[in-house]
């Protein structure tokens, strides 16, 4: 869900503790607005779901509520800075509400007003997008929506994923397996979607995915163009990477991006879940090694602001 502040519709009103300042972006089954905590002062997102509505976003509400429960229940890691966290939730007569930090912006945002700024942060906030999916992979959840609108930018300039609403949970909270098989529900954002979640459209539950699909998705924020606009899009694609006659590995539109960036959106666009990129292969991929040799993701908890 967008939570950047500017040009948005003004309002100005008594919600309870709370005077909502504006409407910050509209979701799948819920509104975020910023206002202000009365008492403290404090700037706050509060994400709002309408209780008559609950037949519909009943199980979107649960999940993400589940979701912030488990981050909050985990031993502290320093990957957690890169995940949005719950501050508080209440309810009122017609409405259910989860409180949480101020974003400064979304990635979604600045990626389309601020694309030389994106440019320069691109690196950095690919390692903390990664350590964050890697980091809920370890707590038994696969995001599914990973997308560039619920990637959350702070006043100190660091990444953090948002929205869990369509995540999936496991039972056991443990680390999930790389290769392991956990749904078959058709969740996610279309242009940001894996093969492996897609094949289920037309099949119901014909194929059981896993963690890769969030790498896919992570594929398609760090490229940022509009490749996979359809359905047929994200096929044609498939259908290109496992032909027989092509002469290259890497995609056209990936050929000519620097720092080897064309290499790693090949592996996380890898139409297999089983050899396409993961958390080991993305933390030792070229693109973050110095010229010792040495990950920027070693310093990757140190770079945040």
């Amino acid at each position: 869900m967008s939570t950047h502040t500017n040009e948005a519709p003004q309002a100005s009103f008594a919600h309870g503790p709370f005077r909502v300042l504006r409407t910050l972006g509209v979701g799948g089954y819920a509104k975020a607005v910023a206002a202000q905590d009365i008492p403290s002062n404090r700037m706050m997102c509060i994400k709002v779901s309408q209780k008559h509505n609950l037949k519909h976003t009943a199980l979107a509400i649960s999940k993400e509520l589940g979701v912030y429960q488990r981050l909050a229940s985990a031993i502290p890691c320093p990957a957690a800075k890169f995940l949005m966290g719950l501050e508080f939730s209440f309810e009122t007569k017609d409405e259910i509400c989860f409180a949480m930090d101020l974003m400064a912006s979304d990635l979604d945002h600045l990626m389309i007003y601020r694309s030389s700024y994106c440019y320069e942060h691109a690196s950095r906030w690919t390692m903390q997008i990664a350590l964050g999916i890697n980091a809920l992979h370890d707590l038994g959840i696969i995001h599914r929506d990973i997308k560039a609108e619920n990637i959350l930018i702070d006043i100190r300039e660091n990444a953090r994923i948002g929205d869990f609403g369509l995540s999936h949970l496991d039972a056991d909270a443990r680390p999930l397996n790389r290769q392991g098989a956990y749904a078959t529900s058709v969740m996610g954002t279309l242009h940001c979607m894996a093969p492996d979640i897609l094949l289920n459209i037309s099949i119901p539950s014909y194929m059981k995915y896993g963690p890769p699909v969030d790498w896919w998705s992570l594929g398609c924020v760090v490229f940022r163009l509009p490749l996979f606009e359809t359905q047929q899009h994200i096929l044609s694609y498939v259908n290109w990477c496992t032909s027989n006659g092509r002469t290259h590995r890497q995609y056209p539109s990936f050929q000519n991006l620097k720092d080897n960036f064309g290499d790693l959106i090949s592996g996380l666009l890898d139409p297999s879940p089983t050899s396409r990129y993961g958390f080991n292969e993305v933390s030792g991929h070229p693109t973050f090694l110095y010229p010792c040799g040495t990950s920027a993701f070693v310093d990757a908890y140190s770079c945040g602001k």
